[in-house]
């Protein structure tokens, strides 16, 4: 791709902005392609709707008032998001300085040049050393990222799997949960799943009673093995 805005700028520069709309527009067509197709998360959207209208089992209405006495966790999250909007400072005064450099820089040095393989050569060069920098800058922020569990405020458990009843979002089809890491911890009241597959999910269920979640939990766990061995029979 590098090669291809070189060119672009060398040979056809009046084009330039034509062709990095038409860059932007399939870059984001295969990237939210390959998302779908690679991220599990992301496929089993459909499973939603199952799991709202599934048998309510448990629902917890309080989790708020545990995850916020839980002061590690709590500490934790606050850490990641400030990173996390240094990293996005960052980048931005990373995305000034680069527009500046090349408006007042490139530009006029590359306009002093004639020779148009000159020209192609100097943009490949600019752009691989654009790319060295972002790619130091993207280790970076990837170095500040954590596992942070997932805790919703409120949730409900269905025979089809766990489902959050707040804003974030979170949910958990039953064919997940059977092979996940399962553990409890008693002083903070919560029970903790982690994914122990590909499928991206740590998450926390915070209530005053994780002996029934914990409970309900394996339920669930049985009742989509027994479909399963229904499937395969």
């Amino acid at each position: 791709m590098m090669i291809l805005f070189s060119l672009v700028l060398s040979f056809f520069p009046k084009y330039f902005i034509e062709f990095y709309i038409l860059y932007i527009l399939v870059y984001l067509g295969i990237t939210s392609v390959i998302m779908m197709r690679s991220n599990p998360l992301l496929r089993e959207r459909r499973s939603l709707g199952e799991i709202a209208n599934a048998r309510t089992l448990y629902e917890e209405k309080k989790a708020s008032e545990l995850v916020n006495k839980d002061e590690e966790y709590l500490k934790e999250t606050t850490e990641v998001m400030k990173k996390n909007f240094s990293s996005m400072g960052i980048m931005f005064l990373y995305m000034i300085i680069l527009v500046l450099i090349y408006n007042y820089v490139i530009i006029r040095f590359v306009t002093n040049i004639d020779n148009t393989l000159y020209k192609f050569g100097f943009f490949v060069l600019y752009f691989e050393l654009l790319y060295g920098v972002s790619f130091l800058m993207n280790r970076r922020v990837l170095k500040f990222q954590t596992n942070i569990p997932m805790a919703p405020t409120s949730y409900k458990i269905t025979e089809k799997g766990v489902i959050a009843t707040d804003r974030s979002g979170v949910f958990l089809p039953s064919k997940y949960l059977v092979d996940a890491q399962i553990s409890q911890n008693r002083d903070k009241k919560y029970v903790e799943i982690k994914s122990s597959s590909k499928f991206p999910f740590h998450v926390r269920l915070y209530s005053q009673d994780i002996d029934k979640v914990a409970e309900l939990i394996e339920r669930v766990k049985k009742i989509e093995l027994k479909k399963q061995s229904s499937a395969e029979s």
